[in-house]
């Protein structure tokens, strides 16, 4: 069935290049010009996406973004903008109104693939074997009351006085919390919520607390829960040092957890298939040889990885933790957006298992995966061994 793309700009010249570029591309395109005739639209129409431009005059995208979530939420929604709109781009992520963003001006070839990207994650994300697991599993975590009491919050501009307080209620998430601010920032020593919020960022802190309440919510296998806590934590911190070490930058806020978050699926098919997870582990340990996503797809018909995206994108986290978490184990795939965290994520988790002792659990990463950010592989474990453990 052909996919239906809405595009909302109050340019003119943008709409029509826009659709001239669709007209031979097996996509229905919409053009509004404003908020109000976007909304129009998709009362009307059976919209699949709406990309919007953030900076519009009277209703801006950020707006429009926001009613389209409230009256249309199984709509995709994009941010589309120029760079001086990072601010706003940046909250629409952060308030879960946008799964990711485009730029403007755009690369015509780039943005094509990208839209078709998008659809084939979703067609990932609703195949038959998944659904008809998720259908049946006894427990699917939902989102937390308190992650849906920050969002509140901040949607409210609380400040960070209420804010850490609303944290400190729940010792365990607030303990947690300090021990990944303590981990990740090495020059980092605090016992305070409020200073831990203000390094971390409050979207980090909102994905500790969805990381955390599933991992906090399993009574079963105490020793494997804590291990694969163990395992995304450093590989969080790893995914964090390699921004800053090798590439020389400091990774975007709204996927700074993204290591957090890349094996979530892993504890909820802990929680639903226990006896069948715990054999597949065992059987790693005993054959390092064999692969984990072989192996759960041959006992429960799928894998972490997909279990953990659907999840992801359930919560509505931003897009390139979610593909993060679909990909982690073959950053190769062609479908792959960001390319680069990924790369880093396979890259983190595989060394994570082995400075954990636990290398059965990984497998050697190909040359090509590191040419992706332009090293090597003995250059990134040379540099590596500056991770303070």
């Amino acid at each position: 069935m052909e996919k239906s793309i809405l595009f909302v700009d109050d340019e003119a010249q943008i709409l029509r290049s826009l659709n001239r570029l669709f007209l031979d591309k097996d996509y229905q395109v919409f053009l509004a010009h404003n908020g109000n005739e976007a909304l129009e639209i998709l009362d009307t129409e059976n919209i699949d996406l709406i990309i919007s431009d953030i900076k519009m005059p009277n209703m801006n995208g950020y707006e429009l973004l926001k009613k389209v979530k409230e009256k249309y939420p199984k709509v995709l929604r994009v941010a589309f903008s120029g760079y001086t709109d990072n601010n706003k781009i940046i909250q629409a992520l952060e308030n879960n109104l946008a799964k990711l963003y485009l730029f403007k001006p755009w690369n015509n070839n780039t943005l094509l693939s990208t839209i078709d990207k998008i659809f084939e994650f979703e067609n990932i994300l609703k195949s038959k074997n998944l659904l008809n697991l998720i259908n049946n599993l006894d427990h699917l975590p939902t989102l937390p009351f308190l992650y849906q009491d920050l969002c509140s919050l901040i949607e409210k501009h609380a400040d960070i006085d209420g804010i850490s307080k609303k944290i400190e209620e729940d010792q365990a998430i607030a303990s947690r919390i300090l021990r990944v601010v303590n981990s990740a920032f090495t020059s980092t020593k605090t016992g305070s919520v409020k200073d831990a919020i203000l390094y971390l960022g409050l979207s980090n802190v909102k994905h500790i607390v969805l990381s955390n309440s599933v991992f906090l919510s399993t009574q079963l296998s105490p020793f494997l829960t804590d291990l694969l806590w163990k395992h995304v934590n450093l590989t969080n911190r790893i995914v964090i040092f390699t921004y800053k070490k090798l590439l020389q930058k400091k990774i975007p806020k709204t996927y700074e957890s993204a290591g957090l978050l890349h094996g979530i699926g892993k504890v909820v098919l802990l929680n639903n298939f226990h006896d069948e997870y715990i054999k597949i582990f065992k059987r790693i340990m005993i054959e390092p040889q064999l692969n984990i996503i072989d192996l759960e797809k041959e006992s429960l018909g799928v894998s972490h990885q997909e279990i953990g995206a659907y999840l992801l994108d359930w919560w509505e986290i931003p897009y390139p933790i979610v593909e993060s978490a679909l990909f982690h184990h073959n950053p190769l795939d062609p479908r792959i957006i960001n390319k680069e965290l990924v790369s880093i994520i396979h890259i983190a988790g595989t060394y994570a298992w082995k400075l954990l002792d636990y290398a059965q659990f990984s497998s050697d990463p190909k040359e090509a995966i590191f040419s992706i950010f332009n090293t090597t592989k003995e250059y990134f474990e040379k540099t590596l061994l500056e991770l303070e453990l």
